[in-house]
């Protein structure tokens, strides 16, 4: 009996040396899995700030590029809005027969001429090549591509497909034509003022300069309150950011 009791005991002591190794190769297991966790949370958290960190540097680049390419809006817009009152006085002077005063001189050298929006896309192109999902806003990471991938595009076509092909096509050789420039945008006189009057080819291509003109100029504005708008967007974002 007392054999029995001896070896019961020392079977609970083996059971009880294995329960303690078992709890503490578990326990080794759970501080194992517990650090690799923590250590990836901590690397998940180390690449989410530098890729904040990327679109912060991204975003102020692009806030430097749109103020510039505002500024060469803001020419145009100023320059164009010159143009289409040359070429307005000018029709109204032929089609009202008035007499040639030195003061249409300046207009009849600032007929021709066209512009082009020069615009910067160096955080654009960037922002292409890493992926357009570092803006971490869904709305103006929308905004973004819809300024520059639309509608800078369609007035780079419109300047150059359609204004720059009338100036050259039709604008040009009317002027060549029946105006002598004196000094380009500064002063020009028509060969023949009395015959200019009746020229009514030139006076149809004035018009349809004109109409050109006009329309360009509302895609100006348009696309410079675009740009503004974006700006203010941007920089409330940025806000959010620190």
């Amino acid at each position: 009996m007392l054999s029995y009791f001896k070896r019961m005991r020392i079977r609970f002591f083996k059971q009880s040396r294995f329960s303690k190794y078992l709890l503490y190769a578990i326990g080794e297991i759970v501080l194992v899995v517990i650090g690799i966790l923590i250590a990836l949370q901590v690397n998940n958290w180390k690449e989410h700030s530098q890729l904040k960190i990327k679109e912060k540097v991204l975003l102020e680049e692009m806030v430097r590029n749109l103020n510039s390419d505002s500024g060469d809006l803001t020419y145009n817009i100023r320059e164009n809005l010159g143009r289409i009152r040359s070429n307005q006085i000018i029709l109204n002077a032929l089609e009202s027969k008035s007499i040639l005063h030195d003061s249409l001189s300046y207009h009849f050298g600032n007929l021709l001429g066209n512009f082009q929006l020069t615009e910067n896309t160096a955080a654009w192109e960037n922002l292409k090549s890493v992926g357009f999902d570092l803006i971490s806003d869904d709305v103006l990471r929308n905004k973004i591509a819809k300024l520059y991938a639309t509608k800078y595009k369609y007035l780079e076509n419109l300047e150059q497909r359609v204004d720059d092909s009338y100036q050259w096509g039709h604008m040009y050789p009317q002027i060549l034509k029946n105006i002598t420039i004196k000094k380009v945008w500064v002063s020009a006189s028509p060969n023949d003022y009395e015959a200019l009057q009746e020229n009514r080819e030139f006076k149809e291509v004035l018009k349809m300069n004109l109409s050109i003109r006009n329309f360009i100029q509302t895609r100006y504005e348009a696309t410079n309150k675009d740009v503004h708008s974006l700006i203010n967007q941007i920089e409330k974002h940025l806000e959010t950011m620190n």
